[in-house]
Protein backbone atom coordinates (compact mmCIF):
# COMPACT_ATOMS: atom_id res chain seq x y z
CA UNK A 1 0.00 0.00 0.00
CA UNK A 2 2.46 1.78 1.05
CA UNK A 3 4.25 1.54 -2.39
CA UNK A 4 1.22 2.54 -4.35
CA UNK A 5 0.78 5.93 -2.24
CA UNK A 6 4.14 7.05 -3.09
CA UNK A 7 3.23 6.57 -6.65
CA UNK A 8 0.50 8.14 -6.26
CA UNK A 9 1.16 11.14 -4.51
CA UNK A 10 4.46 11.29 -6.40
CA UNK A 11 2.68 14.22 -8.68
CA UNK A 12 2.36 16.55 -5.63
CA UNK A 13 6.08 16.55 -5.05
CA UNK A 14 7.18 18.03 -8.54
CA UNK A 15 7.85 21.40 -7.81
CA UNK A 16 7.06 22.35 -11.58
CA UNK A 17 3.39 21.45 -10.59
CA UNK A 18 3.31 23.37 -8.45
CA UNK A 19 4.12 26.50 -10.83
CA UNK A 20 1.38 25.11 -13.46
CA UNK A 21 -1.03 25.06 -10.53
CA UNK A 22 -0.79 28.72 -9.28
CA UNK A 23 -0.83 29.28 -13.32
CA UNK A 24 -3.75 27.81 -13.60
CA UNK A 25 -5.69 29.42 -10.10
CA UNK A 26 -4.62 32.41 -11.58
CA UNK A 27 -5.92 31.76 -15.12
CA UNK A 28 -9.79 30.39 -13.55
CA UNK A 29 -9.80 32.63 -9.98
CA UNK A 30 -12.55 35.51 -9.92
CA UNK A 31 -11.05 37.27 -8.04
CA UNK A 32 -8.43 40.09 -8.99
CA UNK A 33 -6.05 40.28 -5.85
CA UNK A 34 -6.00 36.44 -5.69
CA UNK A 35 -4.97 35.67 -8.97
CA UNK A 36 -2.39 38.76 -8.94
CA UNK A 37 -0.97 36.96 -5.98
CA UNK A 38 -0.96 33.58 -7.10
CA UNK A 39 0.86 35.00 -11.02
CA UNK A 40 2.89 36.31 -8.64
CA UNK A 41 4.08 33.62 -6.92
CA UNK A 42 4.02 31.05 -9.90
CA UNK A 43 6.90 33.66 -11.47
CA UNK A 44 8.37 33.41 -8.14
CA UNK A 45 9.01 29.70 -7.97
CA UNK A 46 9.67 29.55 -11.16
CA UNK A 47 13.05 31.99 -11.23
CA UNK A 48 13.98 30.41 -7.78
CA UNK A 49 13.82 26.27 -9.12
CA UNK A 50 15.49 27.12 -12.67
CA UNK A 51 18.50 29.30 -10.89
CA UNK A 52 21.59 27.08 -11.31
CA UNK A 53 23.51 28.49 -8.83
CA UNK A 54 20.63 28.02 -5.86
CA UNK A 55 20.16 24.97 -6.29
CA UNK A 56 23.73 24.12 -6.49
CA UNK A 57 23.77 25.52 -2.79
CA UNK A 58 21.58 23.48 -1.48
CA UNK A 59 22.52 20.56 -3.23
CA UNK A 60 26.63 20.88 -1.55
CA UNK A 61 24.47 20.98 1.58
CA UNK A 62 22.54 17.50 1.24
CA UNK A 63 24.70 15.50 -1.00
CA UNK A 64 27.28 12.85 1.03
CA UNK A 65 30.45 12.83 1.17
CA UNK A 66 32.33 9.74 1.83
CA UNK A 67 35.54 8.11 1.03
CA UNK A 68 36.67 8.32 -2.92
CA UNK A 69 38.60 5.59 -4.71
CA UNK A 70 41.61 6.57 -4.06
CA UNK A 71 41.21 5.89 -0.44
CA UNK A 72 40.35 2.18 -1.07
CA UNK A 73 43.48 -0.01 -0.44
CA UNK A 74 42.18 -3.25 0.32
CA UNK A 75 39.01 -4.55 -2.19
CA UNK A 76 35.61 -5.13 -1.07
CA UNK A 77 33.87 -8.71 -1.91
CA UNK A 78 30.54 -7.13 -2.59
CA UNK A 79 29.98 -3.88 -4.37
CA UNK A 80 26.00 -3.17 -3.54
CA UNK A 81 24.61 -0.90 -6.43
CA UNK A 82 21.49 0.56 -6.25
CA UNK A 83 19.49 0.61 -8.90
CA UNK A 84 17.13 3.66 -10.71
CA UNK A 85 20.38 4.28 -13.50
CA UNK A 86 18.37 2.43 -16.70
CA UNK A 87 15.23 3.67 -18.66
CA UNK A 88 13.32 0.60 -20.07
CA UNK A 89 10.98 2.95 -22.14
CA UNK A 90 13.47 3.89 -24.27
CA UNK A 91 13.24 2.12 -27.73
CA UNK A 92 15.38 0.30 -29.70
CA UNK A 93 16.11 -1.77 -26.61
CA UNK A 94 15.97 -5.47 -27.85
CA UNK A 95 19.69 -5.53 -28.64
CA UNK A 96 21.05 -2.86 -26.14
CA UNK A 97 20.93 -1.72 -22.62
CA UNK A 98 19.79 1.98 -22.12
CA UNK A 99 20.52 4.36 -19.53
CA UNK A 100 18.56 6.45 -17.88
CA UNK A 101 20.22 10.44 -16.67
CA UNK A 102 21.59 8.23 -13.62
CA UNK A 103 23.73 6.41 -15.57
CA UNK A 104 26.95 7.46 -13.39
CA UNK A 105 25.44 5.92 -10.58
CA UNK A 106 26.53 2.21 -12.52
CA UNK A 107 29.19 3.37 -14.26
CA UNK A 108 31.03 5.09 -11.40
CA UNK A 109 30.25 1.23 -9.82
CA UNK A 110 31.82 -0.87 -12.66
CA UNK A 111 34.72 1.52 -12.65
CA UNK A 112 35.26 -0.02 -8.88
CA UNK A 113 34.98 -3.49 -10.76
CA UNK A 114 37.13 -2.97 -12.97
CA UNK A 115 39.97 -1.58 -11.15
CA UNK A 116 39.61 -4.34 -8.52
CA UNK A 117 38.13 -1.87 -6.08
CA UNK A 118 35.08 -4.22 -5.40
CA UNK A 119 35.12 -8.33 -6.23
CA UNK A 120 31.40 -8.42 -7.05
CA UNK A 121 28.84 -6.45 -7.96
CA UNK A 122 24.78 -7.16 -6.59
CA UNK A 123 22.58 -5.07 -8.16
CA UNK A 124 19.68 -4.51 -6.47
CA UNK A 125 16.45 -3.38 -8.21
CA UNK A 126 13.10 -5.00 -9.31
CA UNK A 127 11.11 -3.20 -11.39
CA UNK A 128 9.72 0.71 -9.99
CA UNK A 129 6.86 0.68 -12.30
CA UNK A 130 3.19 0.86 -10.50
CA UNK A 131 1.84 -1.78 -12.69
CA UNK A 132 4.95 -4.14 -12.82
CA UNK A 133 4.73 -4.53 -16.34
CA UNK A 134 8.42 -4.38 -16.52
CA UNK A 135 11.56 -6.37 -16.04
CA UNK A 136 13.62 -6.43 -13.24
CA UNK A 137 16.05 -3.84 -13.51
CA UNK A 138 19.12 -5.87 -12.02
CA UNK A 139 18.47 -9.20 -14.41
CA UNK A 140 18.73 -6.60 -17.26
CA UNK A 141 21.69 -5.41 -16.64
CA UNK A 142 23.10 -8.72 -15.32
CA UNK A 143 22.66 -9.46 -19.05
CA UNK A 144 24.69 -6.41 -20.33
CA UNK A 145 27.49 -7.29 -17.70
CA UNK A 146 27.62 -10.32 -19.33
CA UNK A 147 27.96 -8.74 -22.95
CA UNK A 148 30.89 -6.81 -21.34
CA UNK A 149 32.72 -9.82 -20.43
CA UNK A 150 31.84 -9.67 -16.61
CA UNK A 151 32.00 -13.77 -14.81
CA UNK A 152 28.67 -14.58 -13.86
CA UNK A 153 29.99 -15.40 -10.74
CA UNK A 154 30.61 -11.73 -10.28
CA UNK A 155 27.66 -10.36 -10.32
CA UNK A 156 24.94 -11.46 -7.64
CA UNK A 157 21.09 -10.21 -8.26
CA UNK A 158 18.41 -9.26 -6.12
CA UNK A 159 15.33 -8.32 -8.44
CA UNK A 160 12.69 -8.09 -6.36
CA UNK A 161 12.86 -4.65 -4.73
CA UNK A 162 10.54 -1.86 -5.40
CA UNK A 163 11.70 0.78 -3.05
CA UNK A 164 14.99 2.03 -1.13
CA UNK A 165 13.59 -0.17 2.18
CA UNK A 166 12.54 -3.49 0.07
CA UNK A 167 16.76 -2.93 -1.46
CA UNK A 168 18.00 -2.80 2.00
CA UNK A 169 15.78 -6.09 3.26
CA UNK A 170 15.83 -8.28 0.27
CA UNK A 171 20.02 -7.27 0.18
CA UNK A 172 20.55 -8.56 3.83
CA UNK A 173 18.31 -11.74 3.31
CA UNK A 174 20.73 -12.46 0.28
CA UNK A 175 23.85 -11.48 2.51
CA UNK A 176 22.90 -13.59 5.18
CA UNK A 177 22.36 -16.64 2.82
CA UNK A 178 25.08 -16.67 1.00
CA UNK A 179 28.01 -14.17 2.21
CA UNK A 180 27.17 -13.41 6.21
CA UNK A 181 31.09 -12.86 6.48
CA UNK A 182 31.35 -10.06 3.92
CA UNK A 183 32.96 -6.91 3.98
CA UNK A 184 30.47 -4.36 1.84
CA UNK A 185 30.68 -0.92 0.02
CA UNK A 186 26.77 0.88 -0.82
CA UNK A 187 27.14 2.52 -3.89
CA UNK A 188 24.52 5.20 -4.98
CA UNK A 189 24.15 8.58 -5.97
CA UNK A 190 25.19 11.14 -3.14
CA UNK A 191 21.76 13.02 -3.10
CA UNK A 192 20.27 9.32 -2.42
CA UNK A 193 23.13 8.32 0.13
CA UNK A 194 21.39 9.88 3.28
CA UNK A 195 18.24 7.49 2.87
CA UNK A 196 20.02 4.39 1.51
CA UNK A 197 22.17 4.80 4.91
CA UNK A 198 19.04 4.80 6.67
CA UNK A 199 17.44 1.80 5.46
CA UNK A 200 20.57 -0.80 5.23
CA UNK A 201 21.17 0.44 8.63
CA UNK A 202 18.13 -0.36 10.14
CA UNK A 203 17.93 -3.76 8.01
CA UNK A 204 21.02 -4.76 9.99
CA UNK A 205 23.46 -4.38 6.81
CA UNK A 206 27.33 -4.12 7.57
CA UNK A 207 28.78 -1.58 4.59
CA UNK A 208 30.81 1.55 4.35
CA UNK A 209 29.30 4.35 1.69
CA UNK A 210 30.21 5.57 -1.95
CA UNK A 211 28.68 8.12 -2.66
CA UNK A 212 28.42 8.29 -6.49
CA UNK A 213 26.69 10.53 -9.45
CA UNK A 214 27.61 13.87 -7.84
CA UNK A 215 24.83 16.83 -9.05
CA UNK A 216 26.91 19.15 -6.96
CA UNK A 217 28.76 21.39 -9.69
CA UNK A 218 31.60 24.14 -8.98
CA UNK A 219 29.82 27.50 -8.24
CA UNK A 220 30.18 29.27 -11.73
CA UNK A 221 29.25 32.99 -11.98
CA UNK A 222 28.50 33.21 -15.47
CA UNK A 223 25.21 34.57 -16.58
CA UNK A 224 23.82 31.12 -17.34
CA UNK A 225 24.37 29.56 -13.80
CA UNK A 226 23.21 32.73 -11.70
CA UNK A 227 20.72 34.56 -14.25
CA UNK A 228 19.24 33.08 -16.54
CA UNK A 229 16.96 29.96 -15.95
CA UNK A 230 18.02 26.53 -16.39
CA UNK A 231 15.42 24.29 -17.76
CA UNK A 232 16.69 21.09 -16.17
CA UNK A 233 16.14 23.13 -12.84
CA UNK A 234 12.94 21.60 -12.10
CA UNK A 235 14.26 18.23 -12.78
CA UNK A 236 16.86 18.51 -10.22
CA UNK A 237 14.64 20.30 -8.06
CA UNK A 238 12.38 17.13 -7.97
CA UNK A 239 15.09 14.79 -6.80
CA UNK A 240 15.71 16.54 -4.00
CA UNK A 241 11.99 17.24 -2.48
CA UNK A 242 11.52 13.55 -3.32
CA UNK A 243 14.37 12.74 -1.39
CA UNK A 244 13.12 15.21 1.97
CA UNK A 245 9.99 13.96 1.80
CA UNK A 246 11.26 10.03 1.45
CA UNK A 247 13.30 10.71 4.38
CA UNK A 248 10.23 11.45 6.55
CA UNK A 249 7.72 8.95 5.38
CA UNK A 250 10.18 6.52 5.82
CA UNK A 251 10.60 7.78 9.18
CA UNK A 252 7.27 7.34 9.92
CA UNK A 253 6.76 4.05 8.20
CA UNK A 254 9.81 3.26 10.63
CA UNK A 255 12.20 2.49 7.64
CA UNK A 256 15.14 4.27 9.12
Amino acid sequence: MFFILSKILFIFLQPINWVIGLMLFALFSKRPKWKKRALLWAVLLALFFTNRLIFNQFAKIWELKTITADQIQQPYEIGILLGGYSNSQIRPNHDRFNFSSRANRFLNAFELYKTGKVKKLLLTGGSGDLLQKHPSEGVEMKKFLMRLGVPEADIIIEGKSRNTWENALFTKQILNEQYPNANCLLITSAWHMRRSIACYRKAGVEFIPFSVDFVTEKDRWAPENSIIPDRMGFYFWEMLVKEWVGMAMYKLQGYN
